[in-house]
C-alpha cells in the first residue's frame, strides 16, 4: 500500500502534467500562484483543470478553494485533492 506522502507526491506531479498539457507551461515552483509572474495562466485554464481534475478523480471542489485562491498553486490543487479523495474513503 502507498503511504500518504507517496500518494501527496504523484497527485502533485499529475497536477503539474494536467497544467502542462493544458498551457504548455511547466510549472516548476509548487507555491507559486500560477496567475501571476512568472507564469501568467489565464484564468480561463484553471477552469479547464478544475473541470479536468473533479472528472479524473471522480470529485466535487468546492467554490471555497477558488475564493481563497487555494486552487491556484500546484501545493494547494494537490492538497483540495487529497482532502477529497480522503473523504471518499
Amino acid at each position: 500500500m502507498e503511504s500518504g506522502y507517496g500518494r501527496y507526491k504523484k497527485v502533485k506531479q499529475d497536477v503539474r502534467f494536467k497544467i502542462l498539457k493544458i498551457t504548455s507551461k511547466d510549472i516548476m515552483e509548487y507555491d507559486i500562484n500560477m496567475l501571476g509572474k512568472p507564469y501568467y495562466i489565464e484564468p480561463r485554464n484553471l477552469v479547464y483543470l478544475f473541470l479536468d481534475i473533479q472528472q479524473d478523480y471522480g470529485i466535487k471542489i468546492a467554490e471555497e478553494y477558488l475564493k481563497n485562491q487555494q486552487f491556484a498553486t500546484i501545493n494547494g490543487i494537490a492538497s483540495i485533492i487529497m482532502r477529497n479523495l480522503d473523504k471518499l474513503h
